[in-house]
C-alpha cells in the first residue's frame, strides 16, 4: 500500500505557482511583450505533436528538466492553429521551438509567425522542423534548408564555429540519432556552426550542414539537426546545445533581461544532511536544499504565459496549511497543522488551528489574521455548513460555530465519529460542500468505521457523502490507496486523485447502488500517469516521474480563465514532482477521457509543495503550499529501500529531523484577461441576491448562494427558485438543488425540468427525483432513459438502479440492455446490471477475437515472447528461468511455447496487459505442461488485478498439456495484467510450459423476432392499457375527447392523420420524429413504450390507436 507522499490528506486541488518576474509589459512591435521588462526569465513557445513517431509529448519534458533551473521555461502545445493563429498570443514569446512533423501552415499562421521573427523573435527549429510546412516555400527559406533523406548510425557531429556566441558551452557529444541530409540550402545570412562528416551510403562525401544560425529581419533562427528520440533528448549536452541556441535566437534584449534575472536570483544552496531517503537509488543522496523566502521562491517557479503569481499570505502569518475554504464574505480560512503527521497526542489536544485571512485594504495580500479556534491536532479539513464550520479530525468531525459574531468559535461539539486514526494521512480530507446539500469528502485506507442514521458502516479508500447534521453517511465512490483529489465540474459530476498513481478518476456510479457487491463505481480515466517537473531533483519512493501523491482536483470553473480551459481543465497538485498539473476533460460515451496537459505551476524550488488548489472567490485559482523538503510518508526508509534505517512515528510517518514546522504560503494564479468578480460577499444577501447568484459565472458563488437558501431556510426564495429552475444554464441546476434542500421542488418544477434542452440540467433534474411512485412514473415520463446524450441515460439507469425494486423496472431494464449503445458503453451496461436487467430470449453466447496479440508466443526474440514481460513477486533464490521454448515434444501448436522454471521456488510471472472493460464477461484459457510443480497454486492463468476471482485452475505435479479456464466478469476497466502465473500466493518449484492462450469477450445470443408473425392486438385491452395502466398510462399526458392530460398532443382522430408505421415509431422511438411543438425541446417527454410493455400489450395498444379515426 503504499502511498507515497505527502502530508495532505490533501486536498483538493489544483496549483500553483508561477513566475513572478514576468511583469506584463507594452510589446514592442512584432516581438515579446517581456522583452521591455528588465528582468525575467526566457519564455518559448514549444510546438509539438501528437505522434509517438519524434514523440515530443515525451520529449519535451526531457528538455522543461533540464532547463527549468537555468530559468528557462517551455510552454507546450501541439497544434499549429494553438501556435499561431492568435499573434498576440505568439508575440508574448521570446522565442518558439518547434520540434514536430506538420505539413502544413495556413497563409495566416505562416503571416503570423514569418512576422514573429522578422519582428525580432527567436526561432529554433530542431532535428524534423526542417520538414514541416512543405506547402510554404518560405518557410525552407527562414529555415536555412529542408530535410531530405537519412539513415541512422551512432556520432558526433563536428564543432567548426566553437568561438559563436550560439556555442558558448556547447561541447560535442555521440549518441545515436538519424543522420539528416538537407536540400533547398538557404545561405543568405546563414552561419553553419557543426557540421556531420560523409558515411557509408551517404548521398553526399563533403561534410552535411547540421547545425546552423541565420538571421531574418530582427530575429535569429538556430537550427539542429539532432533529436531523433530520446537516446538525444535525455541527454545533457544535447540540453546545453537548445539552452546556448535559445540564448543567442532572443536577441540582445531579451539576453539582457534574462541575464540580469539570474544576476539578481538568490542562488539555490546546498549542505549536505542524513535523513534524505534515497529510494530512487542515486550514485548519493540528494543534498538538503536550504529554503528559499515566498519573494524568492517565485522566480524559481513556472506559471503559463499570460498568468502570473502573487503572494497572498506566508509564514509567520501561514504556517503548514493543510486545508483551505472561503466563506460567505469571501473570507480565506486556513487549516494549519503544525502537529502533522507524528504528533498525535493524548487525549488530543494539541497545537493546530483554523485562521480566518483576510486582506482588508485591496492589495491582494492578507493584513488581518484570526484565529478562529484553536488546540486541535492534526485536523485534515473543513467546510461550512448549518451557519458554522465542519472540521474533520480523526476520529470525531467536529462542529464548530460562531454565535456572536466576534469570529470565535462558541460552540465546539462532535458531529459523529469513527475515522480511523492508524495513519495520519490516510484519514478524511476534502470536505466540501455537494450540488446535492450532503457534505462530500474523501478518506484512505485508515477508513471509516462507525455508527450514522442508525447504520453501521466501515469504508475506505474513497468518496463518500454525509448529511450536515450527521443523521446520515454513504459511501459512493471505491478506489484504491489513499484518496487525495475530489471536486465538481459544473454539471456535478464527480472527479478526484489518489496518491496511488491515479491523477484523475471519474465517479460514475455511487457504489450504493451495487447492494453491497464490489463493482466499479470510479475509474482513472487519465491518458498518463506521468507529472513533468522542471527540475532532476525529485524525490519519490516509487513510480518515479508519476503522481504518487496526486491530490486535489478542482475545475476551472470561472470566467476567470481562458475560454479553453472553462469547464474542462482539471487541477491536480502533485508535491513530491513540486507542482501542479492538469488534465483535460473529454466526454466519452457515458464517462470521460482525460488528457495529461502537464504542469500549470511547476518550481525548481524543491520545498514548493502545493498540496491545495482550489478556485477562490476572485475566480482565479488559490494554491496552499506547504513548504517542505520533507513530503513523504511511508513507507518508512530502510537501509534496502531508501539507503539508511528510520523508524516510524505515532502518525505512521517515518521520523525525520528535516520536517519542517516554520513555513507556508498561500498563492494565487492569475490570468492577466481576467474579468473582475461581479460578487464580493454575500453576507446578509436577501433571497433576490442569492437566487441571482446562481448564474454567477463562478462555481464558488453558485455553490455558496445555494447553501445559504438552504441552510437559511429561504422560503422566500421558493417562487423565484422555481421561474429560475424550468429554464437552461448553471443557475437552473442550482435553483433544482435549492428547491430540493428547502423540500420544495414540485411535481411541475421536475417535469419541466427532465424535458429540458439542456442536458446539464436534464441529468440534474434526474439525480434529484426521489423514491416516491410518482418519481417513478416521471422518470418514465421523461423518456431519459433512451436520451441521446450518453450522460443524461447514464443518471435515468442510476435513478432507476436506485428505486425499490420491481419487475416493471427489472422489464426497463432488460429491454434497455439489447440495445448496442447500452450493451457497449461500460457505464451503461454496470448501471443497467445493477437496475436488475435479465437477460430474456437469450439462446446461447458467442465469442469474441482473441485479445492477445501474441497468444501463441510465436512473434519472440529467442528469450521472451514480443509484448509479453517478466515480473518475478518473491524468491527463496537466483535460480529462475523464464525462456522460449522449441522442442516439438514441449510445444502444443505452432512452434515456440512459454516456460517458466524454478529450483529453489519462486512466485514469478510472464505477463502483458490487455483493455478489459468492466462488467463484460469474458472466457481465459490456456494450455498448460508441467514437470515436478509443487508448491503454492501451481501453474496458472490470473487476471492480477482481479486476484483470486481472477484465477483459472492450476496444474500441479507432472502433466501432459492440460486446458485450463475461467470465464468471470470483469469488476475493473483498463489495461489488466494478464500473468501465466508460476507459483501464485506462494512459491513453486519445478518447470511449466503455457502455450496457445486465449482471451475472448463472451456475448449473449438473442433470438430474433419472427417477422412474419405478426401479433395480433385487442383494442379494448389497448384501451385499458391506455387509461389505466400504473406506469404506461398514456391518458395522463394524451387527450382523447374530454379525458386526459395536455402535455402531449391530442390524439383525437389521429389514426386519419397517421399511418400505422408512424404511430409504432412514436410508440417505440418517441423522439425519432417530434410531434409539432416538441420540436424545439430536441426530446419527447415520453418514455419508449416497449421499456414498459410486452409485446402483446404494444399491440394492444396500436389496435386501441388504429380506432382512433376522425369521424
Amino acid at each position: 500500500m503504499k502511498t507515497q507522499s505527502l502530508l495532505p490528506l490533501l486536498a483538493t486541488g489544483i496549483l500553483c505557482a508561477a513566475v513572478a518576474t514576468l511583469a506584463a509589459t507594452k510589446p514592442r512591435e512584432k516581438t515579446n511583450q517581456d522583452t521591455e521588462a528588465k528582468t525575467g526569465p526566457i519564455r518559448v513557445l514549444f510546438l509539438g505533436h501528437d505522434s509517438k513517431h519524434h514523440n515530443s509529448n515525451k520529449f519535451y519534458p526531457m528538455l522543461a528538466k533540464g532547463l527549468g533551473r537555468d530559468g528557462i521555461y517551455f510552454d507546450y502545445v501541439t497544434t499549429v492553429g494553438e501556435a499561431f493563429d492568435d499573434v498576440d498570443f505568439l508575440n508574448k514569446f521570446d522565442a518558439v521551438l518547434l520540434y514536430a512533423n506538420h505539413g502544413t501552415i495556413t497563409p495566416e499562421q505562416w503571416k503570423n509567425l514569418k512576422g514573429y521573427v522578422e519582428g525580432g523573435g527567436g526561432f529554433v527549429p530542431v532535428h524534423c522542423a526542417s520538414w514541416c510546412f512543405g506547402n510554404e516555400p518560405g518557410f525552407d527559406k527562414l529555415v536555412g534548408g529542408r530535410f531530405k533523406s537519412h539513415q541512422g548510425a551512432e556520432f558526433a557531429a563536428k564543432i567548426v564555429k566553437p568561438d559563436h556566441p550560439a556555442m558558448k558551452d556547447v561541447k560535442e557529444f555521440t549518441a545515436w540519432d538519424e543522420t539528416y541530409f538537407h536540400n533547398n540550402h538557404n545561405t543568405e545570412n546563414r552561419t553553419v556552426l557543426m557540421v556531420r562528416e560523409a558515411m557509408p551510403g551517404d548521398p553526399h562525401t563533403k561534410p552535411e550542414p547540421w547545425t546552423w544560425v541565420r538571421t531574418q529581419g530582427k530575429g535569429r533562427v538556430f537550427y539542429t539537426a539532432s533529436g531523433h528520440d530520446q537516446r538525444v533528448w535525455s541527454h545533457s549536452d544535447f540540453h546545453q546545445l537548445i539552452k546556448s541556441g535559445i540564448l543567442w535566437s532572443v536577441g540582445d534584449k531579451a539576453r539582457k533581461r534574462y541575464d540580469n534575472f539570474i544576476a539578481k536570483r538568490t542562488p539555490l544552496k546546498y549542505e549536505k544532511r542524513g535523513n534524505i531517503p534515497n529510494y530512487e537509488r542515486r550514485p548519493e543522496p540528494l543534498q538538503y536544499q536550504l529554503p528559499l523566502s515566498p519573494e524568492d521562491s517565485m522566480k524559481y517557479t513556472q506559471v503559463p504565459v499570460g498568468f502570473r503569481m502573487e503572494l497572498f499570505a506566508a509564514e509567520p502569518d501561514v504556517i503548514n496549511p493543510i486545508y483551505m475554504a472561503w466563506d460567505e464574505r469571501g473570507r480565506l480560512w486556513v487549516v494549519e497543522t503544525v502537529d502533522y503527521p507524528n504528533e498525535f497526542k493524548d487525549g488530543r489536544k494539541g497545537n493546530d488551528r483554523i485562521k480566518i485571512c483576510e486582506d482588508t485594504d485591496g492589495d491582494g495580500k492578507a493584513d488581518k489574521f484570526t484565529v478562529f479556534a484553536e488546540g486541535f491536532n492534526i485536523p485534515t479539513s473543513m467546510t461550512f455548513a448549518r451557519g458554522g464550520v465542519i472540521l474533520a479530525h480523526a476520529p470525531e468531525f467536529y462542529f464548530l460555530k460562531d454565535t456572536d459574531g466576534d469570529d470565535k468559535a462558541d460552540v465546539r461539539e462532535v458531529l459523529f465519529t469513527g475515522w480511523g486514526v492508524g495513519d495520519t494521512h490516510a484519514g478524511p480530507s476534502n470536505l466540501r460542500y455537494g450540488f446535492d446539500n450532503w457534505i462530500y469528502g474523501t478518506v484512505g485506507y485508515a477508513r471509516f468505521n462507525g455508527s450514522l442514521g442508525g447504520k453501521q458502516h466501515n469504508f475506505g479508500m474513497g468518496v463518500f457523502r454525509f448529511k450536515s447534521d450527521a443523521s446520515d453517511i454513504e459511501f459512493l465512490h471505491q478506489f484504491n490507496n489513499n484518496t487525495w483529489g475530489l471536486g465538481f465540474n459544473a454539471a456535478g459530476d464527480v472527479f478526484g486523485s489518489t496518491a496511488n498513481n491515479n491523477p484523475t478518476f471519474y465517479g460514475g456510479i455511487p457504489a450504493t447502488v451495487f447492494g453491497g457487491e464490489r463493482k466499479m463505481s470510479a475509474k482513472m480515466i487519465a491518458d498518463s500517469r506521468a507529472f513533468h517537473p522542471i527540475t532532476p531533483n525529485i524525490r519519490q519512493v516509487d513510480a518515479f516521474n508519476a503522481y504518487t501523491a496526486g491530490c486535489g482536483h478542482a475545475f476551472a470553473t470561472s470566467d476567470a480563465f481562458p475560454e479553453k480551459y472553462r469547464n474542462r481543465t482539471a487541477f491536480v497538485c502533485a508535491p513530491t514532482g513540486n507542482l501542479l498539473g492538469t488534465y483535460h476533460m473529454t466526454p466519452t460515451g457515458a464517462g470521460y477521457a482525460a488528457k495529461n496537459g502537464y504542469s500549470f505551476v511547476a518550481s525548481a524550488d524543491e520545498w514548493f509543495s502545493p498540496i491545495v488548489a482550489e478556485v477562490g472567490p476572485d475566480g482565479h485559482l488559490w494554491i496552499a503550499d506547504w513548504y517542505n523538503f520533507i513530503i513523504q510518508h511511508n513507507p518508512t526508509p530502510s537501509v534496502g529501500r531508501g539507503g539508511y534505517a528510520a523508524r516510524n512515528g505515532r502518525g505512521n510517518a517515518h521520523i525525520n529531523p528535516n520536517r519542517d514546522r516554520q513555513h507556508g504560503r498561500i498563492y494565487r494564479v492569475i490570468w492577466d484577461g481576467a474579468p473582475k468578480s461581479k460578487i464580493k460577499t454575500l453576507a446578509k444577501a436577501g433571497p433576490r441576491k442569492l437566487v441571482k447568484a446562481l448564474d454567477s459565472d463562478n462555481l464558488f458563488w453558485r455553490q455558496t448562494a445555494q447553501r445559504l437558501i438552504v441552510d437559511g431556510k429561504n422560503k422566500k426564495a421558493v417562487k423565484a427558485l422555481r421561474e429560475r429552475a424550468i429554464g437552461q444554464g448553471v443557475g437552473a441546476i442550482h435553483a433544482l438543488w435549492a428547491l430540493d434542500g428547502l423540500g420544495e421542488l414540485d411535481e411541475e418544477t421536475k417535469r419541466a425540468a427532465l424535458i429540458s434542452a439542456d442536458a446539464e440540467v436534464k441529468r440534474n433534474a434526474v439525480r434529484a427525483l426521489g423514491q416516491a411512485k410518482d418519481d417513478e412514473q416521471l422518470l418514465y415520463d421523461s423518456a431519459t432513459l433512451a436520451d441521446k446524450d450518453l450522460h443524461v441515460r447514464l443518471a435515468a439507469i442510476v435513478k432507476l438502479a436506485q428505486f425499490p425494486e420491481s419487475d416493471t423496472h427489472k422489464r426497463a431494464a432488460g429491454v434497455l440492455a439489447k440495445d448496442k449503445t447500452n450493451a457497449e458503453d461500460e457505464w451503461l451496461k454496470l448501471a443497467l446490471q445493477a437496475a436488475g436487467a435479465e437477460e430474456t430470449n437469450v439462446i446461447g453466447y458467442e465469442r469474441g477475437p482473441n485479445l492477445f496479440a501474441n497468444a501463441s508466443f510465436e512473434n519472440n526474440n529467442g528469450k521472451l515472447p514480443a509484448g509479453w514481460q517478466v515480473r518475478t513477486y518473491s524468491a527463496k533464490g537466483p535460480d529462475v528461468e523464464h525462456s522460449i521454448e522449441t522442442r516439438a515434444s514441449h510445444v502444443k501448436t505452432g512452434k515456440a511455447s512459454v516456460k517458466i522454471r524454478s529450483g529453489s521456488g519462486h512466485d514469478t510471472s510472464i505477463y502483458t496487459n490487455v483493455k478489459l472493460n468492466s462488467g463484460t464477461t469474458y472466457a481465459l484459457s490456456a494450455w498448460i505442461k508441467t514437470e515436478g510443480v509443487n508448491g503454492g497454486h501451481g501453474a496458472l492463468l490470473n487476471v492480477h488485478e482481479l486476484q483470486h476471482k481472477g484465477k483459472t485452475t492450476a496444474v500441479k505435479g507432472n502433466s501432459d498439456w492440460k486446458k485450463v479456464e475461467l470465464v468471470f466478469e470483469s469488476t475493473q476497466s483498463g489495461p489488466l495484467t494478464i500473468n501465466c502465473l508460476f507459483g501464485g500466493w506462494g512459491q513453486a518449484k519445478g518447470t511449466a510450459w503455457y502455450d496457445d492462450l486465449s482471451l475472448q469477450e463472451v456475448k449473449p445470443i438473442y433470438a430474433q423476432a419472427d417477422g412474419q408473425k405478426e401479433i395480433k392486438g385487442l383494442a379494448d385491452r389497448g384501451k385499458e392499457i391506455f387509461h389505466k395502466h400504473a406506469v404506461a398510462s398514456c391518458v395522463r399526458c394524451h387527450k382523447i375527447g374530454n379525458e386526459g392530460g395536455v402535455i402531449g398532443p391530442a390524439l383525437d382522430g389521429i389514426a386519419s392523420r397517421k399511418d400505422r408505421a408512424y404511430l409504432y415509431e412514436s410508440l417505440v422511438d418517441p423522439t425519432a420524429t417530434l410531434a409539432e411543438g416538441f420540436d424545439k425541446l430536441g426530446a419527447s417527454p415520453m418514455p419508449p413504450m416497449n421499456l414498459l410493455l410486452n409485446d402483446q400489450q404494444l399491440a394492444d395498444v396500436m389496435a386501441y390507436l388504429m380506432t382512433l379515426k376522425e369521424k
